[in-house]
């Protein structure tokens, strides 16, 4: 999933920075990506029921 690889391009993103609040803010943004990524499936999941 795209969001999956995002979050993922995010954490490796993070990893490049030197500032504490730049790095802070790229692995929220991983995270907001992730828990969309979980809620798009489980969506999909229950709709396919």
């Amino acid at each position: 999933m795209k969001l999956r690889e995002l979050a993922a391009w995010y954490r490796e993103f993070a990893e490049q920075s030197g500032n504490p609040t730049i790095w802070d803010g790229r692995l929220r943004t991983a995270e907001d990506l992730e828990a969309e990524a979980i809620e798009l499936e489980t969506r999909s999941v229950r709709a396919t029921r």
